[in-house]
């Protein structure tokens, strides 16, 4: 089975295979017509495509043998078993098996050395994890860059540097591209305005207002009423077989 795609790549693929696209990408599969191929394909829909850690640090195209998804093997199994039958409940059983195969994926990505400099570099960074795991835990919170160091224990200055260099960006940038994202997905849920500059961690409004312009180039209500905001469907999405 050869994958192509529009950027001029190829690969044989001589074994079972997950192939990922992180980014929309043009592709397409050539198989043997005598042999034939079982693929079962699924299409992940994820909150605020503009600032989203996962596909952001994610190569555009991943393609790993099956073998490399360390305890995937059952989910695996499962999902084949339920996507070429009828059963009740399928699509809600899909869903749920293609999270955990999702997971394995990005383990393989960081345990191959293949994710982008972003969240899941950061994820694999021993200290850095500390950090992002409460940043995203509790966005709200009254986060500095003398609290984000100390929980990683480290000095600000080393701090900043490491994680500059492992996540993209600086601390701050990434917090409050963090904070305008879940304030995003809040929004789309009917949220007031006014608590949702409070829960992301904005004691002033007119403070939240500008951060939320400077993430996305436009005012909340804009952005709500916006193309942008009606295209991304929100997390949780059903997974097409």
């Amino acid at each position: 089975m050869d994958l192509h795609d529009v950027s001029g790549y190829r690969s044989t693929l001589e074994r079972p295979s997950l192939v990922f696209y992180a980014r929309p990408l043009k592709h397409w599969i050539e198989t043997d017509p005598a042999a034939g191929v079982d693929l079962a394909c699924a299409t992940v829909l994820f909150d605020n495509m503009a600032f989203n850690p996962i596909t952001q640090a994610l190569p555009a195209r991943f393609v790993c043998d099956l073998s490399e998804l360390d305890s995937a093997g059952a989910s695996i199994e499962l999902l084949f078993g339920e996507a070429f039958a009828s059963r009740p409940a399928r699509q809600e059983a899909l869903n749920r098996l293609f999270e955990i195969v999702l997971i394995e994926l990005l383990r393989a990505a960081v345990k191959r050395g293949d994710a982008c400099a972003g969240f899941l570099r950061g994820l694999a960074h021993p200290r850095l994890v500390k950090t992002l795991s409460a940043i995203h835990a509790d966005p709200g919170q009254a986060w500095s860059l003398a609290t984000m160091s100390k929980l990683a224990g480290m000095s600000r200055s080393s701090f900043a540097d490491t994680f500059r260099k492992e996540v993209g960006e600086t601390p701050l940038n990434y917090l409050t591209h963090w904070r305008v994202s879940v304030a995003q997905a809040m929004l789309k849920r009917g949220t007031s305005l006014k608590m949702v500059s409070a829960e992301v961690g904005y004691a002033s409004h007119a403070g939240f207002l500008r951060a939320f312009r400077q993430a996305t180039g436009m005012a909340p209500r804009e952005w709500l009423n916006s193309a942008a905001a009606a295209s991304a469907p929100p997390l949780g999405s059903p997974v097409e077989p």
